[in-house]
C-alpha cells in the first residue's frame, strides 16, 4: 500500500491528526474521534504500526490489560514522490478526502464556538488570485516556511490556542480572476 493510500484515507487520517506531535493511548485517541467505533480504530492503528507510520511509544498494563501508547514515527507529511505517478482520478480522490477535512474541522469550530467571532479567534477562510514567476513562488515559499517553522516550536501554555493554517496552491487559467 502506498504511503499516500495510508495517510489520506478518513479514519487513518483523523488518527494521524489525533497523535500529531503527542504520544496518545488507544483511548485517548478514540476520545478525540467519538464518531469512530473503537474497533476501527484498533484496525487501523494496526495497519498504520504495520507500515511504520506510527509506533509504540508505551506499553504498560492497567487492569490486567496491555495498555499501548503510539506515536507518529514520521512526519505524516507527504512529499514529491509519495505524489508521482497519481492518476487524475487519485488526485480528485485524495484532495477531497482532505477537503472534507477541513469542512469537518470547521463545522467543528462553528458550532463549539457559538457565538462565532472570527476576528476575536484569527480565523477565516479567503481566495486570492495573483501573478507569480516561479522564482517569486519559491520565495514566497521560504518566507511562509519560516514563518510557520517558528510557531511550530511554540508549546501550549502562556495564552497560546491551537490553530489551524491550511494552503491549497494551484495554477489558474488565464482570464480567471478572483
Amino acid at each position: 500500500m502506498r504511503k499516500i493510500e495510508l495517510v489520506i484515507h478518513p479514519v487513518r487520517f483523523q488518527i494521524l491528526r489525533a497523535i500529531g506531535s503527542e504520544a496518545l493511548t488507544t483511548q485517548e485517541i478514540a476520545d478525540r474521534l467519538p464518531d469512530t467505533p473503537k474497533s476501527s480504530i484498533y484496525r487501523h492503528l494496526k495497519l498504520l504500526l504495520a507500515h511504520s507510520l506510527i509506533m509504540l511509544a508505551d506499553t504498560r498494563l492497567v487492569n490486567g490489560i496491555q495498555e499501548k501508547t503510539y506515536r507518529l514515527d514520521q512526519p505524516a507529511r507527504l512529499g514529491v514522490e509519495d505524489m508521482a505517478n497519481l492518476s487524475d482520478d487519485d488526485h480528485i480522490r485524495f484532495f477531497t478526502t482532505y477537503a472534507l477535512t477541513l469542512v469537518q474541522d470547521f463545522s467543528e469550530y462553528v458550532s463549539k464556538s457559538a457565538p462565532v467571532d472570527m476576528l476575536a479567534d484569527r480565523t477565516g477562510y479567503s481566495e486570492i488570485a495573483f501573478y507569480a514567476t516561479t522564482a517569486e513562488l519559491d520565495e514566497f515559499g521560504v518566507a511562509l516556511n519560516t514563518a510557520v517553522l517558528k510557531l511550530l516550536g511554540n508549546g501550549p501554555g502562556d495564552g497560546r490556542s491551537r490553530h489551524k493554517l491550511a494552503i491549497v496552491s494551484q495554477p489558474l487559467p488565464e482570464g480567471r480572476d478572483a
